[in-house]
């Protein structure tokens, strides 16, 4: 099998414009690759990028996988944490960016969050360990050798939760729930 076509940005915008996300291709490229990689059972890590100088925009540029000590089911994902911090200051101190969020895999299933997936954004959003007051979550669900949905959202530390919807060129195919399709559409 060949290398995958390369992926372009996708956009996401909130429907009060409020929140706005760039997910650049290369992130996508490598969560794609991961998903594959895991085959039936899920992955994830998290999003590192940064954000525009009126902080309306979260650029995420990098995609981690989910630790040499993560544990995985068809399911579930416990994603590990070793290393992790190094990381992410490696990035912070050469300016390259810093945490911004979460994402995962459902493997042969729609990208909609789990009552768990909620829960935890919303504890991250008020957690001063991760300093990060608006995570984003993205979601991968289907195959992605062949036809996969993406859903993103943002969680804020009052509680709110904001579905984001596609916006690029290539998310044609985006409805209601925010979720975008791809791959072998008929």
């Amino acid at each position: 099998m060949g290398r995958p076509m390369r992926v372009d940005d996708l956009w996401f915008k909130s429907a009060d414009r409020m929140f706005e996300v760039r997910l650049g291709g290369a992130a996508l490229e490598s969560m794609l690759e991961l998903c594959r990689r895991a085959k039936r059972l899920e992955t994830g890590g998290v999003l590192i990028g940064r954000y525009s100088s009126d902080h309306r925009v979260a650029h995420v540029d990098v995609a981690t996988g989910p630790g040499s000590e993560a544990q995985a089911g068809e399911t579930w994902l416990v994603r590990g944490v070793r290393g992790l911090q190094k990381l992410l200051d490696a990035f912070w101190i050469q300016e390259r960016g810093y945490y911004v969020g979460e994402w995962h895999f459902h493997p042969g299933s729609d990208p909609s969050p789990s009552g768990r997936d909620v829960s935890q954004m919303r504890s991250i959003a008020t957690s001063d360990c991760y300093h990060c007051p608006e995570p984003l979550l993205v979601i991968i669900g289907g195959d992605p050798n062949g036809a996969y949905s993406l859903h993103a959202e943002v969680h804020t530390r009052t509680g709110c939760r904001a579905t984001l919807d596609a916006s690029s060129k290539d998310a044609a195919a985006a409805h209601s729930s925010g979720a975008a399709r791809f791959g072998d559409q008929e």
